[in-house]
């Protein structure tokens, strides 16, 4: 039994409370939600799932901006790779057929769920990165000229994080955050120059995914109408919620939920 469309705003709500709460874009829990709640077909989950990451990751653009975390040339580098490989990733979705969109959204949802629970199983036995180590990351890096491994390097990766992001719905995340972190930029610039880029392919996938026919923008309008909501409300509960018990449930519950949706796309 699937859920009406009309419950799509608090799907949304919920969402937006908690990627508020733990970051992200949620591209991995719109999909899943979109195909396996509500019954919307694969090509349109994935272009409803790109419109809503668009405020998330602009108003995170501007945030880092500000604060001075964003490399442009880095940044537009891996963009005009995104770009290329998002309007590609567009075009698949709609010649592919349903069952292996699945099947391979499924697999990328396991390999996820696995790299968390490694990442969950690491961050417990690490120290935090000092602010000097930080300070001595950025001075390392400045001055190094843009050399041809450089470029190369940004493309491919970029093209990468396109493709997943248009076939899949996904903000692209992963191949983003290694194809800079390969470039040498340092935590804090990784962190701000990825939500530009990703802010680039989301704007590309919607346009493309309009020009393919395959964007509901009634379905947009009632999951953002909730997401937005989330997201405004999500910073004042995380104020009332002590952060120790925030961190003991997110982690378990995300990784639980994307290994669920995962089995699901195989059936």
């Amino acid at each position: 039994m699937h859920l009406p469309i009309y419950l799509l705003p608090v799907a949304g709500l919920v969402i937006g409370v908690l990627i508020s709460l733990i970051g992200g874009g949620g591209g991995i829990f719109y999909v899943g939600m979109l195909t396996g709640l509500f019954a919307i077909s694969m090509d349109q989950a994935v272009s409803v799932s790109l419109a809503t990451i668009i405020p998330t990751t602009l108003a995170a653009s501007i945030s880092h901006y500000r604060a001075k975390n964003v490399k442009p040339k880095a940044g537009f580098l891996l963009a005009a790779g995104g770009i290329v490989g998002v309007v590609a990733g567009s075009y698949l979705v709609t010649i592919i057929p349903v069952k292996v969109l699945k099947i391979i959204f499924g697999i990328f949802l396991l390999i996820m769920g696995i790299g968390m629970i490694i990442s969950r199983k690491k961050k417990q036995d690490k120290e935090e990165i000092s602010e000097n180590r930080q300070f001595e990351e950025v001075n390392a890096n400045k001055g190094k000229p843009i050399s041809k491994l450089f470029i190369v390097k940004g493309l491919i990766f970029g093209v990468l994080g396109g493709l997943m992001s248009g076939m899949l719905g996904t903000s692209g995340t992963p191949p983003i955050l290694a194809g800079l972190n390969s470039i040498g930029l340092s935590s804090l610039e990784v962190v701000g120059t990825s939500v530009m880029v990703l802010f680039f392919i989301a704007i590309t996938g919607v346009i493309t995914h309009s020009a393919f026919g395959t964007l509901n923008w009634l379905l947009v309008i009632l999951l953002a109408s909730g997401t937005i909501t989330g997201a405004i409300f999500g910073p004042l509960l995380g104020k009332r919620i002590n952060k120790k018990t925030l961190e003991k449930f997110y982690g378990p519950f995300f990784i639980g939920l994307i290994l669920l949706m995962a089995i699901s796309m195989f059936f």
